[in-house]
């Protein structure tokens, strides 16, 4: 597999994953309030702010399975901002319409179901952090998986932040995002007013 075939892959499914951020509280911390509930019992129907790019838009946030486990793993805050986190199960993504094509058809390859599988986003108008996991499969064996069909269109390139080394990813008319692997998570670290102290702030935090 090309590095720039890995590149549009992950570019896909970050496309996902932004809308994600966009329809739950984690995007906009700033301005949403701290939930009084967990993510997973907030109540169907109830209106969460947008995110960049999206100002002033508001979606109905259903009630999601959360994964306590991953959500865990994000940082409390970035940037002096504190961060909340949406996290889902995989039927919860599968069913939102979100994931495209792809997650079904690689879970089965992988001999994994839909509730294996897990979302979670968090971050600030900034910065957004998103994490998927399946568990028991190493997060290079499951990025490998859903690239490994996908065209070519997007550039890859090492970086460095936080003391980890990630991968910037840019596809065409795309911001870029920084990809991280550990253990069976696939982090991606981005936003439309990410700074270089901003990345190594967040990286730096991440397991």
């Amino acid at each position: 597999m090309t590095a720039r075939r890995s590149a549009t892959g992950l570019a896909k499914l970050l496309g996902a994953t932004l809308l994600i951020a966009a329809c739950g509280p984690a995007a906009n911390a700033t301005t949403a309030p701290t939930p009084t509930t967990p993510a997973a019992t907030q109540a169907a129907g109830s209106e969460a702010p947008g995110s960049d790019g999206l100002p002033g838009f508001s979606f109905a946030l259903p009630s999601f399975t959360s994964d306590a486990e991953l959500e865990a793993k994000f940082p409390k805050e970035l940037g002096g901002e504190p961060i909340q986190v949406l996290s889902m199960n995989g039927a919860n993504f599968l069913g939102s319409g979100m994931s495209g094509d792809e997650i079904g058809p690689i879970l089965q390859q992988l001999g994994k179901s839909p509730s294996d599988l897990s979302v979670a986003v968090g971050g600030t108008m900034n910065i957004s952090v998103i994490a998927f996991r399946i568990k028991g499969v190493p997060a290079d064996q499951f990025l490998n998986a859903y690239t490994s069909a996908a065209p070519e269109g997007a550039a890859i390139s090492d970086a460095s932040f936080g003391g980890k080394s990630v991968k910037k990813v840019v596809a065409t008319g795309q911001e870029g995002v920084y990809l991280y692997l550990h253990d069976d998570v696939i982090w991606t670290v981005g936003g439309s007013g990410v700074t270089d102290a901003l990345l190594n702030e967040a990286f730096s935090k991440l397991p």
